[in-house]
C-alpha cells in the first residue's frame, strides 16, 4: 500500500489504533490461555475467529469513527455503506434461513460451534455499516454547522 492514500493525521490515528488492537489481541490471547487451562469454550476454528474478530472489529469501527478508514482521495465514501449493508443483509438472511431449517447451532456440547461463525461475520458487517452511517451523519452535521 502506498503511503499517499491517507494524510498524516489519518496515518497517525491508524497507527495508534493498530497498536491498541495489537495490545487487545495479546490480552485476549492471554485470557484465552488462562481460560483454556480449566475449560474449553470453543472449537479451535471458532476460537481463532473470535480472537481475530474482536480486535479487527475494534480497529475497523474506531478507524471509521475517527475518520481514518477511507482516504481523503475517495470521492464518495457513501458507496461503501450499501456494499457493507448488503453483505450484512445476506448474513442475516443466511442466519434466519439456517434457524428456519433447523441446522443452525450456536453452542454444541458446551462449546461455541463452528456454525456460529456467520453470527460474528454478520455482526462485524452490521457494526461497520452502522458506524459508517453514523460517521457520515456526523460529517454532514459538521458541514451544515460550518456553512
Amino acid at each position: 500500500m502506498r503511503g499517499d492514500h491517507f494524510d498524516e493525521f489519518q496515518v497517525a490515528k491508524r497507527h495508534r489504533l493498530g497498536l491498541q488492537s495489537f495490545i487487545l489481541t495479546i490480552v485476549l490471547i492471554l485470557a484465552n490461555g488462562i481460560i483454556k487451562m480449566t475449560y474449553i469454550w470453543a472449537e479451535p476454528l471458532m476460537e481463532m475467529l473470535v480472537l481475530l474478530y474482536i480486535p479487527v472489529t475494534y480497529f475497523t469501527v474506531m478507524s471509521i469513527w475517527r475518520g481514518a478508514y477511507t482516504s481523503k482521495k475517495v470521492k464518495n465514501p457513501n458507496v461503501y455503506i450499501p456494499m457493507f449493508g448488503l453483505v450484512a443483509l445476506f448474513g442475516l438472511f443466511v442466519i434466519v434461513q439456517s434457524i428456519w431449517s433447523g441446522v443452525f447451532v450456536m453452542v454444541e456440547d458446551g462449546m461455541l460451534a463452528n456454525s456460529s461463525g456467520i453470527v460474528f461475520q454478520t455482526t462485524f458487517m452490521i457494526l461497520i455499516t452502522i458506524s459508517m452511517i453514523m460517521r457520515r451523519a456526523a460529517d454532514f452535521r459538521m458541514l451544515r454547522a460550518e456553512s
